[in-house]
């Protein structure tokens, strides 16, 4: 009971520090917004937050309860008085209370199916530390003579909030984390090595997916590694209807690796490469250009960039304290499934079916495909003539030596479609010879939802 009290009280740090900075431009017609009063706006925006939370909607009760902030934040002179300030932190106490009892009710064991982790990190309700806490993990990380880090771990309050809130609220999660790590640890960082790129930025999958293959963000990036299509192309990754080396986390991590390596020689800063990798590194060069420093955490402290990146690199800076040592922060390191592990690759004829291989080599076919998560489809990819496919260590190549290609005439074909408004999937499996369940199942769909302007993959023939 204490530490939700705790809980409750502790966001004060973090929404100060970034809600001023989180310009929502959500603003519905007709709202008494306009009012010179800066106490009438916050809590117009306040009521609407809770309007918009009773409604199910988290995403815009943030950006509501971040407008209420940021009305008092931006207030003329006259405003900032003690009176002003005092009711600033009323309303960081109540909305931190508000979305405290949002997630313990919301959120189940696993947070949503492949969701990835980082949707939730970077928006945890966070402990407001005292400096005694801060002194505190500065010791603890300072004797810790087993942990040698191989990049600078700065200690301040945002970083404590982060590792109070991961051994709190957030515990779960990163403890099954560290549960999937130790099956990928040690080839990331192998990777990582070779790319002469620092070992310990191959735990960034903790914050990134929780070291989930499947996850899925808000924003569409997918994987271990938590890739955009355009940035995973940019770097040699093949994302198209067939393959999405996204979800292949051994060449997403090359790909990492490379991407960071191109931001640190750009910059000269982990930190702010980490930024980078984040929120893209257009708006943080822009913030440095601005503020003329190069240093991540003076940058922080502005509204120069999105919320999510001030609290990327003190996130990980957190999960990497507690992933370098996870018995002296309350965790521990079980071994969980080890999809990959004691498995090898062969070289099959392309394209070739995926469920021929798995009956040729007595295999599940669920299992075949949790070895090759990047194939798309129930074949290797059409365009090749050979495929290095991840089977079981014990898998008899000799068994493999009938395998045929699939003929050209066989192999299924998919168009690509943009939903228009007043289309249903009905509508387009009908319009295109094809059924709703077969859309669903190539496009990766779970509910009949779509919307206008979406893309989708048709199949056609045996698709």
């Amino acid at each position: 009971m204490s530490k939700a009290k705790i809980v409750l009280l502790s966001a004060v740090l973090s929404l100060l520090l970034a809600c001023a900075a989180s310009r929502s431009a959500l603003a519905p017609a007709g709202q008494p917004l306009a009012a010179a009063d800066p106490r009438a706006r916050a809590e117009a925006y306040f009521q609407q937050g809770k309007t918009c939370l009773e409604k199910g909607d988290m995403e815009a009760a943030r950006s509501r309860f971040n407008q209420t902030l940021d009305a008092l934040l931006d207030a003329p002179a006259p405003g900032q008085s003690a009176d002003c300030k005092n009711l600033l932190n009323d309303y960081v106490k109540k909305i931190a209370d508000i979305e405290l009892n949002y997630l313990k009710d919301k959120n189940s064991p696993e947070n949503g199916q492949g969701e990835a982790f980082l949707d939730q990190v970077v928006s945890t309700p966070l402990f407001l530390p005292s400096e005694k806490d801060v002194l505190d993990l500065k010791q603890k990380v300072s004797a810790t003579a087993a942990v040698s880090y191989s990049i600078p771990v700065i200690v301040n309050p945002q970083v404590v909030s982060f590792l109070k809130a991961f051994q709190t609220i957030r515990h779960d999660g990163i403890q099954r984390a560290l549960d999937r790590m130790p099956e990928f640890i040690a080839p990331f960082q192998e990777i990582f090595r070779q790319y002469e790129v620092p070992e310990d930025l191959a735990y960034l999958p903790i914050i990134e997916s929780g070291f989930r293959v499947d996850a899925t963000s808000r924003a569409r990036a997918k994987g271990a590694w938590q890739f955009m299509a355009s940035t995973a192309r940019l770097y040699g990754l093949r994302v198209d209807w067939q393959v999405d080396e996204r979800l292949d986390p051994f060449k997403a991590a090359a790909a990492a690796a490379r991407f960071l390596k191109d931001l640190y020689q750009e910059y000269s800063d982990w930190y702010i490469a980490l930024a980078c990798y984040n929120g893209g590194p257009r708006r943080v060069k822009k913030a440095m250009r601005v503020l003329q420093t190069s240093d991540f955490f003076t940058i922080n402290q502005t509204r120069h960039i999105r919320r999510e990146t001030k609290n990327y690199v003190p996130a990980f800076l957190a999960s990497l304290i507690i992933a370098r040592a996870p018995q002296e922060y309350g965790f521990t390191v079980n071994s969980g499934e080890a999809v990959f592990a004691g498995s090898k690759a062969m070289t099959v004829p392309s394209p070739a079916s995926l469920t021929r291989i798995a009956s040729l080599l007595q295999i599940p076919y669920g299992d075949l495909k949790k070895l090759n998560p990047e194939l798309l489809r129930d074949f290797t990819p059409s365009n090749l003539s050979s495929y290095s496919l991840r089977v079981p260590a014990a898998a008899d190549e000799a068994s493999l030596a009938g395998l045929e290609r699939i003929p050209p005439k066989q192999i299924p074909i998919f168009n690509s479609y943009r939903v228009r408004p007043g289309d249903s999937l009905y509508s387009i499996a009908r319009r295109h010879a094809t059924s709703v369940s077969q859309i669903k199942r190539v496009n990766g769909m779970r509910s009949n939802l779509i919307r206008p302007g979406m893309n989708l993959i048709i199949p056609r023939g045996d698709g």
